[in-house]
């Protein structure tokens, strides 16, 4: 009777971490901070090019509350549309959806910078036109709804990337 040879026994050493998974982690975590910092930049921005902000307009006229959330959205499309035109040139597929979901949390978080930004800096600062007697007369959102543009471009940008060009890694 011929003898079985005996199996190795598995072993669960852990592999060595890789430097291309601390490479993908610090790309994540760009992809989530950035935006974040694009946020504050952002929320610097819009009470400078909003009216009632710094520089024109009244906070009492009601008839500009609609263009300071225009103005907020028009940052988050144009923040958005970045990200996605960087997120499209960056030459490695096979990481390109947990990419972009660091990108949709950083928008998330960027967009809500962005707003405590600005609402932060005229309520420091003082914006123009303060009413005290008209109660929606500070420097803010009136449809919080704009706070939804710039996360809601990165996402159908992600999908349409990721349905376009990912390719799955080799096994």
């Amino acid at each position: 009777m011929p003898e079985a040879t005996p199996m190795p026994e598995a072993t669960s050493v852990p592999a060595p971490q890789q430097p291309e998974d601390r490479g993908e982690r610090h790309s994540l975590v760009r992809w989530t901070v950035f935006p974040v910092l694009a946020g504050l930049v952002l929320g610097t921005v819009w009470p400078v090019a909003a009216p009632g902000g710094f520089v024109y307009g009244s906070g009492s006229d009601y008839a500009t509350w609609d263009e300071r959330d225009l103005v907020f959205a028009g940052l988050g499309l144009l923040a958005g549309l970045t990200m996605a035109v960087i997120l499209a040139s960056t030459r490695r597929r096979a990481a390109l959806p947990n990419r972009g979901l660091a990108a949709l949390a950083g928008s998330a978080l960027g967009t809500l910078a962005a707003w405590g930004t600005g609402v932060g800096l005229t309520r420091f600062l003082g914006s123009r036109g303060v009413n005290p007697s008209v109660a929606e007369s500070a420097f803010g959102l009136q449809g919080l709804s704009a706070l939804a543009v710039w996360p809601a471009v990165v996402a159908i940008a992600v999908l349409a990337l990721t349905t376009l060009w990912w390719v799955p890694p080799p096994d």
